[in-house]
Protein backbone atom coordinates (compact mmCIF):
# COMPACT_ATOMS: atom_id res chain seq x y z
CA UNK A 1 0.00 0.00 0.00
CA UNK A 2 1.19 3.42 -1.04
CA UNK A 3 1.29 6.14 1.90
CA UNK A 4 1.55 9.61 0.54
CA UNK A 5 3.45 11.73 3.15
CA UNK A 6 3.18 15.76 3.11
CA UNK A 7 5.83 17.78 3.57
CA UNK A 8 5.74 19.68 6.45
CA UNK A 9 5.18 23.35 6.12
CA UNK A 10 8.11 25.95 6.58
CA UNK A 11 6.17 27.72 9.34
CA UNK A 12 6.61 23.79 11.05
CA UNK A 13 9.79 23.14 10.49
CA UNK A 14 10.68 26.40 11.97
CA UNK A 15 9.59 25.75 14.75
CA UNK A 16 10.75 21.86 14.93
CA UNK A 17 14.46 23.56 14.72
CA UNK A 18 13.80 26.05 16.78
CA UNK A 19 13.08 23.58 19.42
CA UNK A 20 15.80 21.46 18.97
CA UNK A 21 18.24 24.45 18.62
CA UNK A 22 16.66 25.25 22.35
CA UNK A 23 17.29 22.08 23.39
CA UNK A 24 20.31 21.97 22.43
CA UNK A 25 21.33 24.82 24.31
CA UNK A 26 19.97 23.67 27.37
CA UNK A 27 23.15 21.23 27.68
CA UNK A 28 24.79 22.34 30.99
CA UNK A 29 22.80 24.89 31.56
CA UNK A 30 21.79 25.16 35.17
CA UNK A 31 17.74 26.51 35.38
CA UNK A 32 16.63 28.71 38.47
CA UNK A 33 13.19 28.87 39.34
CA UNK A 34 12.05 32.00 41.22
CA UNK A 35 11.14 30.93 44.78
CA UNK A 36 8.76 33.74 45.76
CA UNK A 37 5.56 33.52 46.33
CA UNK A 38 2.53 33.58 44.15
CA UNK A 39 -0.87 34.56 45.02
CA UNK A 40 -2.93 31.77 45.67
CA UNK A 41 -5.96 30.88 43.13
CA UNK A 42 -8.14 28.34 44.15
CA UNK A 43 -8.62 25.97 41.38
CA UNK A 44 -10.82 22.77 43.35
CA UNK A 45 -14.33 23.83 42.65
CA UNK A 46 -16.40 26.09 45.77
CA UNK A 47 -18.22 23.21 47.24
CA UNK A 48 -15.17 21.59 48.45
CA UNK A 49 -14.13 25.10 50.44
CA UNK A 50 -14.17 24.21 53.71
CA UNK A 51 -15.86 27.06 54.42
CA UNK A 52 -18.99 29.79 52.74
CA UNK A 53 -17.64 31.94 50.39
CA UNK A 54 -20.61 34.10 50.53
CA UNK A 55 -21.50 34.69 54.16
CA UNK A 56 -19.64 37.50 56.21
CA UNK A 57 -18.65 41.23 55.76
CA UNK A 58 -18.67 42.37 52.33
CA UNK A 59 -17.29 46.08 51.93
CA UNK A 60 -18.82 48.20 49.07
CA UNK A 61 -17.53 52.35 48.93
CA UNK A 62 -16.26 51.80 53.22
CA UNK A 63 -19.47 50.75 54.03
CA UNK A 64 -20.22 47.18 55.50
CA UNK A 65 -23.09 45.19 53.90
CA UNK A 66 -23.29 41.37 55.81
CA UNK A 67 -24.38 38.22 54.23
CA UNK A 68 -25.78 35.52 56.40
CA UNK A 69 -26.92 32.19 54.99
CA UNK A 70 -29.23 29.20 56.19
CA UNK A 71 -28.88 26.06 53.86
CA UNK A 72 -29.66 27.65 50.57
CA UNK A 73 -31.06 31.04 51.28
CA UNK A 74 -29.19 34.22 51.77
CA UNK A 75 -30.14 37.11 54.00
CA UNK A 76 -28.46 40.57 52.99
CA UNK A 77 -28.02 43.80 55.29
CA UNK A 78 -28.60 47.16 53.53
CA UNK A 79 -28.94 49.17 56.60
CA UNK A 80 -25.32 51.14 56.35
CA UNK A 81 -27.70 52.06 53.35
CA UNK A 82 -30.15 53.33 54.15
CA UNK A 83 -31.67 50.24 52.78
CA UNK A 84 -34.31 47.57 53.26
CA UNK A 85 -32.69 43.79 53.51
CA UNK A 86 -32.39 41.58 50.97
CA UNK A 87 -33.54 37.90 50.00
CA UNK A 88 -31.74 35.47 47.83
CA UNK A 89 -30.24 32.06 47.70
CA UNK A 90 -27.38 30.10 45.83
CA UNK A 91 -27.63 28.80 42.79
CA UNK A 92 -24.46 27.17 42.10
CA UNK A 93 -20.61 27.40 43.51
CA UNK A 94 -19.55 30.73 42.54
CA UNK A 95 -22.94 31.96 42.06
CA UNK A 96 -26.02 33.48 43.95
CA UNK A 97 -29.18 35.64 43.18
CA UNK A 98 -30.81 38.79 45.20
CA UNK A 99 -33.96 40.57 45.37
CA UNK A 100 -33.31 43.82 46.56
CA UNK A 101 -36.93 44.75 47.55
CA UNK A 102 -36.29 48.88 46.19
CA UNK A 103 -34.53 47.68 43.44
CA UNK A 104 -34.29 44.72 41.53
CA UNK A 105 -32.97 41.05 41.52
CA UNK A 106 -29.29 40.56 40.28
CA UNK A 107 -26.57 37.69 40.17
CA UNK A 108 -23.53 37.39 41.74
CA UNK A 109 -20.33 35.61 41.07
CA UNK A 110 -17.68 35.06 43.68
CA UNK A 111 -14.36 35.58 42.10
CA UNK A 112 -12.32 33.53 44.44
CA UNK A 113 -10.22 36.80 44.44
CA UNK A 114 -12.20 38.44 47.07
CA UNK A 115 -15.11 40.09 45.39
CA UNK A 116 -18.53 39.22 44.45
CA UNK A 117 -19.23 40.61 40.96
CA UNK A 118 -23.00 41.89 40.59
CA UNK A 119 -24.70 41.29 37.07
CA UNK A 120 -25.16 44.97 37.30
CA UNK A 121 -21.67 45.76 37.18
CA UNK A 122 -20.76 46.87 40.35
CA UNK A 123 -18.75 44.75 42.73
CA UNK A 124 -18.99 44.04 46.58
CA UNK A 125 -15.06 43.08 48.12
CA UNK A 126 -14.02 40.85 51.49
CA UNK A 127 -11.36 43.33 52.89
CA UNK A 128 -11.07 42.34 57.11
CA UNK A 129 -8.62 40.52 58.02
CA UNK A 130 -9.25 40.91 61.91
CA UNK A 131 -10.29 38.97 63.80
CA UNK A 132 -10.24 35.11 65.43
CA UNK A 133 -9.96 32.29 63.01
CA UNK A 134 -9.94 28.69 63.05
CA UNK A 135 -8.08 25.81 61.54
CA UNK A 136 -9.54 22.27 60.93
CA UNK A 137 -12.63 23.52 62.66
CA UNK A 138 -10.28 24.58 65.63
CA UNK A 139 -9.86 27.91 66.83
CA UNK A 140 -6.40 29.26 66.41
CA UNK A 141 -5.04 32.44 64.81
CA UNK A 142 -5.86 35.70 65.38
CA UNK A 143 -4.89 38.26 63.25
CA UNK A 144 -4.91 42.07 64.10
CA UNK A 145 -4.72 44.64 60.99
CA UNK A 146 -3.26 47.96 61.56
CA UNK A 147 -3.65 49.75 58.18
CA UNK A 148 -2.11 48.07 55.52
CA UNK A 149 -0.02 45.65 58.57
CA UNK A 150 -1.17 42.44 59.73
CA UNK A 151 -0.14 40.72 63.02
CA UNK A 152 -1.23 36.99 63.33
CA UNK A 153 -0.91 35.58 66.87
CA UNK A 154 0.09 31.75 66.47
CA UNK A 155 0.19 31.42 70.57
CA UNK A 156 -2.48 28.72 70.26
CA UNK A 157 -0.01 26.46 68.66
CA UNK A 158 2.82 27.92 70.86
CA UNK A 159 4.80 29.45 67.78
CA UNK A 160 5.75 33.05 67.44
CA UNK A 161 3.98 36.02 66.09
CA UNK A 162 3.90 36.43 62.33
CA UNK A 163 3.72 39.52 60.46
CA UNK A 164 2.47 40.31 56.74
CA UNK A 165 1.54 43.02 54.71
CA UNK A 166 -1.41 44.08 52.44
CA UNK A 167 -0.80 43.00 48.58
CA UNK A 168 -4.00 44.24 47.51
CA UNK A 169 -7.36 44.98 48.82
CA UNK A 170 -8.33 40.80 49.72
CA UNK A 171 -4.62 39.47 49.66
CA UNK A 172 -1.63 39.87 51.91
CA UNK A 173 1.66 38.47 52.25
CA UNK A 174 2.76 36.69 55.75
CA UNK A 175 5.87 35.67 57.04
CA UNK A 176 6.34 33.11 59.50
CA UNK A 177 9.32 33.65 61.20
CA UNK A 178 9.60 29.61 62.39
CA UNK A 179 8.49 28.42 59.04
CA UNK A 180 8.08 30.40 55.58
CA UNK A 181 6.83 33.23 53.73
CA UNK A 182 2.81 32.32 52.57
CA UNK A 183 0.36 34.03 50.37
CA UNK A 184 -3.30 34.67 51.87
CA UNK A 185 -6.49 35.30 49.71
CA UNK A 186 -9.91 36.28 51.62
CA UNK A 187 -12.12 34.29 48.78
CA UNK A 188 -14.58 35.09 51.48
CA UNK A 189 -14.87 37.47 54.76
CA UNK A 190 -15.17 33.96 56.57
CA UNK A 191 -12.81 32.18 54.01
CA UNK A 192 -8.92 33.01 54.10
CA UNK A 193 -7.02 30.33 51.37
CA UNK A 194 -3.32 30.30 52.04
CA UNK A 195 -0.95 29.82 49.11
CA UNK A 196 0.39 26.36 50.56
CA UNK A 197 -3.03 25.07 50.21
CA UNK A 198 -4.52 25.52 53.37
CA UNK A 199 -7.92 27.21 54.77
CA UNK A 200 -8.85 29.12 58.17
CA UNK A 201 -12.24 29.91 58.71
CA UNK A 202 -14.50 31.67 60.83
Amino acid sequence: MHVSRTAPSPRRLAAGLLLLGGLAGCAGTVVTVDPSPRPAMPSAPMSSVPCSPYEGIWSQGGRNIPITRSGQRLTVNMAAFGRPFATGRVIGDRQIEVTFPDDATFTGVIDGQGSIRWSNGTAWQATVFSGRWRHDGRPGPVVTQFGDRLDVSMAAYGRPNAQGVLTGPSSATVRFPDDAVHNATLVGPACLLWSNGTYWTR
